[in-house]
Parts: C-alpha cells; structure tokens; sequence
C-alpha cells in the first residue's frame, strides 16, 4: 500500500507543478487548461461520431496489411476494412495484435481480478495511457492516468515518471529494480496508445512479466456493460 501511494503522489507533484492539470486523480478545483502540454494535439478519437455524416472508405487493416482474398463456398471474397467514425483511417487507427513481445494479453474477467488483487495486496497499477481529455470523459474504475506521450524520450517528465516506476538511472539506460505489476489499456484494439506504451516500456527495460496489457480498451468495456466513471 505504501509503494503505490508513494508513486502515486509522486506522480502527482510531478504533473500538478506544470501541467495545470492532474492526470492522475480528478482534483477539486482544478481546471484543466486547453493549452496545456498533454490537450494541444488534436484528438481526432470520436469527434466525427457528431452529428455530421461520417462517409466511410477503403482503409488499412495494419500499416503494411490492405485485404486479403480467400473462398467462401463457392465465391472469391475480398477481406477488406471499412473505415468508421472512430476508426477513420490506417495510420493511426490501425488494428493492433494480441501479442507484444513476451507480454500477457487479458480479457475482461483478468482485470476485474487484477482489480481485486490490487485491493487485496495494495500492490499493482491500472493505467490509462489515454490523453487526460479522454481520461476525464470515462475511464475503467480505479484506474489512473499515464499518458503515453509522457514514457517517450521527447517527454520532459519521463525520468521522473521512470523514477515513479521504480526505475533507477543508469550509464546504459535504465535498471527497474523494485517495479509494480501494470496493467495497461487505452482507448480500443484499434488504438495505438495502448500497444505503444507497452512496446516504449519494455524498450526502457521494465520487466516484461510486470506487464499486462489489455487490448480491448475502454470501447470493449463499454461494449461489456461494465461500469466507467
């Protein structure tokens, strides 16, 4: 219990000293600027699900991957992708894959245990590595924010985010040498976010075997009828 809290608020000093805003914990009070670092890109994720017609196109299935043909029955078929208004175009809304080098992929049913667990052994995050915006919407209960762009070496907070983690600096790099169990997820399996943390950890060398991933994201969440808050 104590490590989680200390990385907890650790990681709140950090981001509430510049930001404006908090990306971990919703505070009263507090206003998240529109200008601030983690908002100034624009989210396209949902905003053609107005109420303007969405005219949906050919896109790729994988930035290498366009269709593949095979038979049913007795016809040629095209197996194609179809864009939508979440999933307007490929990249970036690509359809990423169950597997990451080594890291466990989980469903549903795991993460309500991972949940458990972590109340039970006061050990563990749930990380939303979605953009602070989309964190403040909804998100998985009990989860916080940790933004992807912030792991990146272009971030000005990734070493104290790493240190958070339980990282300790290194001439070649990073040593994590008391590092909790994270489980990952961001917005759906066709987001990036979410497989791109996971791949940026590992490069900086946190333990493959602390890392779960949870592909689905909050779209299969709500899709399931679980609670968001």
């Amino acid at each position: 219990m104590v490590k989680t809290l200390i990385i907890i608020v650790c990681m709140i000093e950090l981001l509430t000293a510049d930001m404006g805003c908090n990306v971990l914990i919703k505070k009263k009070n507090q206003v998240c600027q529109e200008s601030s670092v983690l908002n100034q890109e624009q989210n396209i994720h949902f905003i053609s699900s107005s109420k303007e017609k969405f005219e949906s196109k050919s896109i790729n299935i994988t930035e290498k991957l366009i269709a593949i043909d095979t038979q049913h029955l007795e016809h040629e078929i095209t197996i194609e992708r179809t864009s939508s208004s979440i999933a307007p175009s490929c990249p970036p809304f690509c359809i990423e894959p169950i597997k990451i080098k080594g890291v466990e992929t989980v469903g549903e049913i795991e993460l309500l245990s991972f949940i458990e667990e972590v109340k039970r052994k006061k050990d563990g995050l749930l990380i939303d590595v979605r953009k602070n915006s989309k964190y403040k919407e909804e998100t998985i209960p009990s989860a916080i924010n940790l933004p992807y762009e912030m792991l990146t070496k272009d971030s000005p907070y990734q070493k104290e985010v790493l240190k958070s983690l339980g990282a300790k600096k290194i001439k070649r790099g990073w040593f994590f040498k008391t590092p909790q169990k994270l489980l990952i997820f961001g917005e759906s399996s066709f987001s990036p976010e979410a497989s791109n943390a996971v791949k940026e950890l590992l490069k900086l060398g946190y333990p493959k075997e602390k890392i779960l991933y949870y592909r689905g994201g909050v779209l299969n969440w709500k899709n399931a009828g679980l609670t968001l808050i």
